[in-house]
């Protein structure tokens, strides 16, 4: 019996095409004259780094657009880096349906405490570990300061990953599209000495370009804040990730990474789709029933990994990495409701919706399939035309 194919609304899209190909957030700010004498690094950055058993703190993520706030949001955190182990506590809990969010690496619970509702939520993520650390030691040295080979420097290496494995792989690094790492100074990040560091392609570092700032605290060389800007649409759009009131090696139990479940307390697990992941798209469609798109990105964006989803809903996936720069390609079983008065451009002859903010999306239907084009650091014009490019195939 041939399943109808399911309509779902443009809020619910966004979360099953997160499932697939999830695009992480990126980081930044402006500010301090690149120019003071860098310090003497003489300690081993990776080992340093890799000794915080935890740290414990307060954390702020404030969204700005053209210099305007747009979102800020307090949590206090107790979390193991190199691992996905994490306490977030919600200060503003007020403007969010959870205000817990725990995990132990493996599972994510979601609490409502006002519904005393935990939502859980497998997590699973590509064939991929962290590497952090050793990008910390690259960039510390880039910056010239743990030698006497000078700066700026141009590396290969991406801007640091800033997101956890399950919310998609960190942008690795392009062959084609090296960074000039430069030190600015040193700074205070609440009490804490911080080595500041700026980050941004060798071929655009103007102003109006990507860059990221970061703040690495002067012992343990944890970013202390993380920050990226980048412009799209004739807008500039940031993300600044501070930490202050840090303690490292915090004494936490297991039990920390675990929810509070009561006796009243209603437990939840969403039907998400299970998901396999490939490294090529040849991979991909080799395995499944769907036909996987074949779309034409910039020259200097490569795939990362290609995603197959299956369950209430069918899907594939194609995700691309350019530097601090991303792109994905979904498709699923089930279509947009689209209505005409929403309809903002046309892809191969279809009505179409974009839609804004640090990762744009455009989305339209094809003989009873969605598609989505998201990017983030990338233009809208561009993503269209890489719409135009998957089109309506037959």
């Amino acid at each position: 019996m041939t399943r109808p194919p399911l309509r779902l609304n443009r809020r619910t899209l966004a979360v099953f095409v997160l499932v697939a190909v999830a695009l992480p957030a990126v980081l930044w700010t402006t500010g301090g004259a690149i120019g003071d004498a860098g310090p003497s690094v003489d300690a081993n950055v990776t080992e340093r780094y890799r000794a915080i058993d935890a740290l414990t703190g307060t954390q702020t993520v404030e969204i700005r657009t053209d210099g305007t706030v747009t979102s800020r949001t307090v949590a206090d955190v107790t979390l193991v880096p190199e691992t996905e182990r994490k306490r977030v506590h919600f200060r503003n809990a007020a403007n969010r349906q959870y205000d817990w969010q725990v995990s132990n690496g493996s599972m994510l619970w979601l609490h409502d405490t006002d519904e005393d509702t935990v939502t859980a939520i497998e997590l699973t993520g590509p064939p991929t570990e962290s590497r952090t650390a050793e990008r910390l030691q690259l960039l510390v040295a880039a910056a010239g300061l743990t030698d006497d080979a000078g700066r700026p420097q141009s590396i290969g290496v991406s801007p640091l990953p800033v997101v956890p494995r399950h919310a998609g792989a960190a942008p690795r690094a392009d062959a084609n599209y090296s960074y000039v790492v430069e030190f600015v100074e040193t700074d205070t990040v609440g009490g804490r000495e911080a080595y500041v560091i700026d980050i941004a392609p060798e071929t655009n570092r103007s102003e109006a370009g990507y860059h990221q700032r970061l703040w690495l605290d002067s012992e343990r060389f944890y970013p202390l804040r993380k920050q990226t800007a980048w412009t799209a649409d004739g807008s500039r759009h940031s993300v600044t990730t501070t930490y202050t009131n840090v303690t490292f090696d915090a004494a936490v139990s297991a039990d920390t990474f675990r929810p509070e479940i009561g006796a009243n307390t209603t437990v939840e697990r969403p039907n998400t789709p299970n998901t396999e992941w490939f490294r090529s798209r040849g991979d991909l469609e080799a395995r499944s029933s769907i036909s996987v798109p074949d779309p034409t990105v910039p020259s200097a964006f490569e795939l990362v990994y290609a995603t197959r989803t299956t369950g209430r809903i069918d899907g594939v996936g194609l995700r691309y990495a350019a530097g601090g720069r991303e792109l994905t390609v979904a498709k699923f079983n089930y279509t947009l409701d689209i209505d005409a008065d929403e309809r903002d451009t046309m892809v191969a002859g279809r009505p179409a919706t974009i839609d804004y903010g640090p990762t744009t999306s455009v989305s339209w239907n094809c003989d009873g399939y969605g598609y989505t084009v998201r990017g983030t650091g990338v233009e809208t014009d561009r993503l269209v035309e890489v719409g135009h490019s998957v089109g309506c195939p037959a």
